[in-house]
């Protein structure tokens, strides 16, 4: 009986450790986003931002598009560009918009990896253009990285 108190309180104590550990993390990775400005520079259709921070090496842009015109809003694009502190551009980014009835809303989340994004200018377009994905490291590469820290950790 005595055994399995011990096993118990144990239990407990990596339990607490896992859910304080949580929420450390929780507060520690939501800490780091700071709000970045958008410019919303089209009023057809309808852009509304919910939300848009970042950190030092990536962000998202969270919002919703209202369909304010008399017609069905049909291959239409949300242009994102995003740029730095100093007005250089890092890059763009794009929602496809289709299907979406007058008066009607669709959300969107766009996320990306660009350093160091200031603010956002949002347009809207009938044509998208293929723009490279700018990526620091590559996922395939952070696990080969993972991997040798690893091993490397083993044998130290």
């Amino acid at each position: 009986m005595k055994r399995l108190k011990t096993f118990l309180i144990y239990a407990l104590i990596i339990a607490a450790f896992w859910v304080f550990s949580d929420i450390l993390i929780y507060v520690a990775v939501n800490g780091t986003y700071a709000y970045t400005d958008t410019k919303i520079q089209t009023n057809s259709p309808e852009i509304i931002i919910k939300d848009s921070k970042a950190t030092y090496i990536n962000g998202y842009v969270k919002g919703s598009i209202k369909n304010n015109t008399d017609g069905i809003i049909n291959e239409k694009y949300v242009k994102i560009d995003l740029y730095s502190p100093r007005d250089v551009k890092l890059g763009t980014k794009y929602v496809k918009v289709e299907n979406l009835q007058p008066n009607q809303y669709q959300d969107f989340e766009m996320w990306y990896k660009y350093t160091d994004v200031e603010y956002a200018v949002i347009t809207t377009t009938d044509d998208i253009q293929n723009v490279p994905e700018e990526e620091f490291i590559s996922e395939k590469t952070a696990s080969y990285m993972i991997v040798g820290a690893l091993i490397l950790l083993y044998f130290l």
